[in-house]
């Protein structure tokens, strides 16, 4: 027992967010690979599976916590601690794969593009769209698998910590300049000397 909550009460709990995050990082595991030479990241099937995998964990997840909250209004004590806990952290863990998903849209963007200027004839500026296309939608990518795997090791934190922590109320942070969306516009050319 840690602070008067039964383990055994909270166990149910803990592996389900647990598994939670297994099936998070798992997803991340799943995203198309970037970064090497004809990756198939701009696969619009590829991306499609990985938006349907991280859509239906956000929509688990929400659920998850609406249910978790609902039960936590109907319980006292130290059982309805724990589950206005699992509520925060699954609550927590639906903003961060909101921005993976994010990510994978503006990825979904960026091979459109790739595959519209696959139909371009070739020059100069074509190979520079393309190049730039690839460079980001590989960076929207591996955003996107940095959050899943933020979110997965979030929420199995949070299932340890399901006992033993105190319920804190936590301060939404406001996203940083790594993990604020921005807008994907083609960059100039860096200059050399």
């Amino acid at each position: 027992m840690s602070h008067g909550v039964p383990l055994l009460f909270a166990f149910d709990d803990m592996s389900h967010l647990h598994s939670l995050g297994e099936r998070i990082h798992s997803a991340a595991d799943e995203l198309p690979l970037t970064n090497v030479a004809h990756s198939g990241s701009d696969n619009l099937d590829d991306l499609d599976e990985s938006v349907r995998a991280v859509a239906g964990l956000f929509i688990h997840l929400t659920t998850a916590a609406a249910f978790a909250d609902r039960m936590a209004r109907n319980s006292r004590g130290p059982q309805g601690d724990v589950l206005r806990r699992k509520a925060t952290g699954l609550t927590h863990t639906a903003g961060i794969l909101g921005r993976a998903l994010a990510d994978l849209g503006q990825a979904i963007v960026q091979a459109g593009l790739l595959h519209q200027f696959g139909v371009v004839p070739r020059s100069p500026e074509r190979c520079k769209d393309i190049e730039s296309a690839r460079s980001l939608l590989d960076r929207r990518i591996d955003s996107s698998r940095r959050h899943l795997n933020e979110a997965g090791r979030q929420l199995r934190l949070g299932a340890d910590r399901l006992t033993t922590a105190p319920l804190v109320h936590p301060t939404p942070a406001a996203p940083s300049a790594a993990t604020a969306p921005r807008p994907d516009l083609p960059r100039p050319a860096a200059r050399t000397r």
